[in-house]
Formats: C-alpha cells, structure tokens, sequence
C-alpha cells in the first residue's frame, strides 16, 4: 500500500540531509540536519536545554485538532525531548487585546523563547517584544517583521512554494482529483492573512487537475462555531458539493462532521484530523511544525537565533500530507494514483509558475 506520508518525510530527510532546496525571500533558512533521536543540541548559547523557559501562546484551545494543537503538540515534542518530559507550558484562549499583556508577562519573567501563535498578534508582537531583548519570540505567520528593527522576533510565515498559496495549492488539487460531482467547497474562518493566503490557492490547486471542475471558497465568519461551520458545509453539500475542506480552528470540525453525515469526501488540515470524521476525511495536509519549531529551538540553543522571516518549503517538510487511513484502497485506483502522482510533482517543484 502505497503512503504518501512515507514519500514525503523521506524526500524532506533528503533535502534536509543534503542542506539543499529552494531559497525563499526573504532571510529564508533551510532546518538544520536533526540530531540523534533523544540527543540534545549542543548548548553553545551557554545554557543547558533543561533549564530553558518556553511557552506557548493561543488563540483557541488544543483540543481543536488543528491550528492550536499542532502548536501545542510541537511545544510538547520540544519538552520530551529536551527537557525530560516535563509537561509544556502554554496559554489557550488569548483574545487580541490580551496578547500584550502575555508578552510583557513573559518578558520580564525571563523566559527564552515565547511562541506567540498567530499572524492577529503581529501588532502587539512588533511593539512589546523589543522590550524584552533577552527573550526570543516566535510569531506563527508575521509579514512586517523584517529583521532588521525586531531583532528578537522570528516570523514564520512561508510554509511552501510562492508562501503558504502552495499549501492551497495541494488541497485544491487533491479535491479537484476527488469529485464525482465536479464541485468542491473550501470554508476559512476569518479573512486573515494566515487563512486568506490558504483560501487563495484552492482554484488554482483545483484547476492543475481537474479544469472542469466549480471551486468555491467562503469565509464563515468564525473559528470557534461548530454549529454554524456544520450548517454552511451542509448547504453546499446540499447543492451537490462533493468535497469539503476548511481552515477554522476548531470550527472546522463541523465542516468535517458534515461531510460525515452526508457521505461525501472531505480534507483535514492543518493535523491529521482522520479520526475526526473517518468516513470522510480522506487524506490531511498538515503544517511540520513539529520539525519548524524543533528546528528553531535547536538554533536558538545553539546560538544562532536569527530575526526576521524564516521559510520551510514544501520540500523542506514545511508540509506534509497524511498516510491514506485505508482510503486507497476503497477510492477507485485511478483516483489514487492520481493524487498521488499530482503531489509527487507539486513536492518537487513541478508546477512552479502555474499557480
């Protein structure tokens, strides 16, 4: 059985492994070779790993299986390894207006290296941050950090080719593939940079595989409303969308439920969300930021923080695509031999200047 996943994260432990890839803009960085599984990097900012103070910041819960979790599972990845286990700090629910106060918190209480998750925080991130030198701040997408005045602010903002389109690229491409009916739908929760860059590779994704195909995109105006995410997938599904896929924190769970009760195909994103709705979710495209935030702190120890935009490309294992959960063996042969051929392309850079 053919499994996308082990594809991709051996194609990413190549590029990795041969320190080379495609070059973003700008102050692109390539992740550095992994250390040993359990190994620690070395200590050359003059600090033992297990003393180091880290924390998370949300917007949302972790339990949403997406845009909060895989944060919180990549600050988890960092304890185990490097810190005995000791369980990960972060705050969930953090209201824009709020985010200010947490930074300086975190600031003045000495902390290494503060996760501040989300491009909506990018505001309070350039102002409060430079206050506080000492400690290193991440922002999860960021667009005016330029490196140059906000020299403790790292923004993670490129997760694929052309920025995060090349991640809507996938998605549409796969739901261009998927449909019986030619109609796919794609749902974002707010019309924010971190979600509106995802939304605006869905068509031209769709258009690489299937021309024929109607792809819709609509903003629901939440990213917490199951309810109403549920109610807006169904009504598509109702008028014979074939397809559903969204980016809305946990709101997105009830795009997936729809999907599920109305027997039609569905993509996770941002984790693998396979156990959400097992009898839609046929495949996941998810963001590494297991490796991405891995990767940082490993510099951050080491002593080589750099400020400014960082990007991991698709073929970095910025993004990775899920295993098939069983999927390529009930989706007609030609459908999976299809997706997977338009990844194995995509990840290698085949479709560059077509979308």
């Amino acid at each position: 059985m053919k499994k996308i996943l082990v594809w991709l994260l051996v194609m990413a432990m190549v590029f990795a492994l041969v320190g080379c890839g495609k070059s973003a803009e700008p102050a692109t960085e390539a992740p550095t070779t992994e250390a040993p599984a359990g190994a620690a990097p070395a200590p050359a900012s003059g600090k033992d790993p297990k003393d180091m103070k880290i924390v998370a910041l949300l917007p949302g819960t972790i339990t949403d299986n997406g845009w909060n979790f895989i944060c919180y599972d990549a600050l988890k990845s960092i304890c185990n390894e490097y810190m005995d286990g000791k369980e990960p700090e972060y705050i969930e629910n953090i209201a824009v207006s709020d985010m200010a106060g947490y930074i300086r918190q975190y600031g003045e209480d000495g902390y290494d290296m503060v996760i501040i998750h989300g491009a909506q925080f990018e505001a309070a991130a350039v102002e409060n941050a430079p206050l506080y030198p000492e400690t290193k701040f991440c922002l999860s997408y960021g667009f005016k950090i330029d490196g140059s005045t906000d020299q403790n602010i790292k923004a993670i903002d490129n997760l694929a080719y052309v920025g995060p389109v090349g991640m809507g690229v996938a998605i549409g491409g796969i739901m261009g593939i998927l449909t019986d009916s030619n109609k796919v739908v794609f749902l974002g929760g707010m019309d924010t940079p971190a979600i509106s860059d995802i939304t605006s590779g869905i068509v031209p994704g769709v258009k690489l595989t299937n021309p024929d195909a109607t792809a819709t995109t609509e903003y629901l105006g939440t990213l917490t409303d199951q309810d109403k995410a549920r109610e807006a997938a169904k009504a598509y599904i109702d008028q014979g969308y074939d397809v559903v896929c969204a980016s809305a924190n946990s709101a997105q769970l009830g795009c997936l439920w729809a999907a599920q009760d109305a027997g039609v195909y569905a993509l996770g994103f941002n984790s693998d969300q396979y156990s959400i709705a097992p009898d839609a979710v046929v495949l996941s495209v998810m963001r590494n930021y297991t490796m991405i935030y891995k990767d940082v702190f490993d510099k951050l120890v080491a002593g080589e923080w750099t400020s400014g935009k960082v990007a991991y490309e698709l073929n970095q294992g910025g993004t990775l695509v899920s295993e098939w959960h069983g999927w390529d063996e009930k989706l007609p042969k030609e459908k999976v031999d299809a997706i997977n051929e338009f990844l194995a392309k995509l990840f290698n850079g085949e479709y560059e200047g077509q979308y």
